[in-house]
């Protein structure tokens, strides 16, 4: 077996989504694999990649991720983004060097499990969003659900803002009608759906919650059904993981499995189609991520490469 070695890293901006974004490269003797990541100072993460972490893996095998990822956390001050970035292209020069997937990279070749996929399909001025969850049977399955309930939401709201939800003035105003219209889908499909919300702590105090099945805040509140939190406390559910907020590949997995050893589970939270690789590689049960993003199809072609595979349920 060749060794695949590090032999260049490299970064540079890239419009992408109508924002200036860095796509970082690693080049190995017999592979390419890459990341984009949205930064606040560009100029000053290309920096930090070519300069700094760059020269302390160069050399290294990119197969060995872990030991790259030990690396890239001795470096001084790096951004969690930047770090993130840097670990998801070596892994997926990794990936691509063996010819065989990131997720099967991650995770192993017998995984099977796939994520539910979830998007706010509502949103109002305040940023709370409505979010279907759907326990499909595959991700044709979603990928159907998303496009009906998309057409019976165009009759009634007028705009779609950038990330593919529909745009009213208030959520709370809505949800009664929402809930009609998945009661009448979940009804002609055959398919279990939750309602979720996601808002702010102090936004839902008082609120009535009796249409919410799920709902994501920054820290618990009284709520009766299934709460998502964005860190580990007793009363949460499901506690929300944005990969470029953590770090490595590798440091994501510890806090991952760190979370299942608190009997809870995880939801990665982003747009960036290498999560639902790593949702998949490390049994994740929950993707967030906007309509619009290629996390969804992502998932859709990981499902067409397993054999038998299963939809995660809750």
């Amino acid at each position: 077996m060749t060794n695949v070695i590090i032999e260049k890293i490299t970064a540079k901006e890239v419009f992408k989504g109508g924002r200036i974004k860095v796509m970082i490269t690693t080049m190995t003797n017999v592979s390419v694999g890459y990341d984009i990541i949205e930064i606040e100072d560009p100029k000053g993460a290309i920096a930090d990649v070519e300069n700094v972490i760059a020269p302390e893996i160069v050399g290294y095998p990119a197969t060995d991720i872990d030991f790259i990822d030990s690396l890239i956390c001795e470096t001084s001050s790096i951004d969690p983004k930047v770090a993130c970035g840097i670990s998801i292209s070596v892994a997926r020069s990794a990936s691509n060097s063996l010819d065989i997937p990131l997720f099967k990279f991650l995770g192993g070749a017998l995984t099977t499990d796939l994520p539910i996929v979830s998007s706010a399909i509502l949103v109002d001025k305040n940023k709370n969003e409505l979010i279907p969850i759907v326990m499909a049977e595959s991700v044709e399955e979603l990928v159907h659900f998303y496009l009906k309930v998309k057409d019976k939401l165009s009759k009634k709201y007028d705009i779609e803002n950038i990330s593919g939800a529909f745009v009213c003035k208030d959520i709370f105003e809505e949800v009664e009608d929402i809930r009609t219209i998945i009661d009448e889908i979940k009804e002609d499909e055959d398919l279990d759906i939750l309602l979720g919300l996601k808002s702010k702590k102090d936004i839902v105090k008082n609120r009535d919650l009796s249409e919410i099945d799920y709902l994501e805040v920054e820290e618990p509140c009284e709520f009766d059904g299934l709460l998502c939190t964005d860190s580990i406390y007793e009363e949460s559910d499901f506690v929300k993981i944005n990969p470029y907020e953590i770090g490595t590949i590798t440091e994501m997995n510890y806090y991952i499995n760190y979370i299942f050893e608190k009997a809870l589970s995880p939801v990665i939270y982003g747009n960036n189609s290498s999560f639902s690789h790593i949702a998949v590689g490390f049994k994740v049960p929950f993707l967030r991520a906007d309509l619009s993003s290629n996390v969804l199809n992502e998932v859709w072609n990981i499902e067409r490469t397993i054999v038998n595979p299963n939809i995660r349920r809750f």
